[in-house]
């Protein structure tokens, strides 16, 4: 069953997004060079069954980011995607060249998806605990690359077999001349966001 959303948990979603990218901005400046802005245009909870749609044009569309297990208080797994046109833009700013596919995902542009998703992944879970005071503990992220079902299955195994729902925040990456986007995934052990709503008291 599917989590009401009502007001104040869509605005309680909203302010996690913003306290996440109020850290992301610096810190993605600080290790790039380059003046980011950042805006997350839609929080919400999805369904798993709907989760590739979401991120994607179709399961099959590739992302690149990477997926980590949550340990604390509010344990799960936790994703950082790009599509793979948001992750090339990427790759353009940063290393002025990008892939043609898979096949030529060396270590540079592995290392590129790795700092910049793991600054991203990391904002969003410590917004998450300064929100709710939870303690959160993020194991050393593991790099993703394939079809976008085959990394979602990867991250959400038993998820996308059953009724879950995850956190899942769309955030807008710009620069005076780009823009691309990515994807903040956080699916809770719990099977739903009762647990996160509930110490906010809504």
């Amino acid at each position: 069953m599917t989590t009401a959303l009502n007001e104040l948990r869509t605005d309680a979603l909203r302010e996690i997004g913003n306290i996440g990218l109020g850290g992301a901005v610096t810190a993605l400046s600080d290790l790039t060079g380059v003046l980011f802005t950042l805006e997350a245009p839609q929080v919400m909870q999805v369904d798993t069954s709907s989760l590739s749609s979401m991120c994607c044009v179709s399961p099959e569309s590739l992302v690149v980011g990477t997926v980590s297990r949550v340990n604390g208080d509010w344990p799960g797994e936790g994703a950082f995607l790009f599509p793979w046109q948001s992750a090339c833009v990427l790759w353009q700013i940063l290393v002025q060249m990008s892939p043609g596919g898979l096949e030529e995902l060396n270590e540079l542009y592995q290392s590129v998806i790795n700092e910049v998703s793991n600054i991203m992944l990391g904002n969003y879970l410590q917004a998450i605990s300064q929100m709710t005071g939870f303690t959160l503990h993020m194991e050393p992220p593991a790099f993703a690359a394939d079809m976008a079902m085959a990394v979602l299955s990867s991250i959400l195994v038993e998820a996308l077999y059953g009724q879950r729902e995850l956190l899942a925040i769309e955030t807008a990456f710009r620069t005076p001349e780009h823009e691309f986007r990515g994807y903040f995934l956080y699916l809770p052990e719990t099977g739903n966001l009762e647990k996160l709503f509930g110490v906010l008291g809504i």
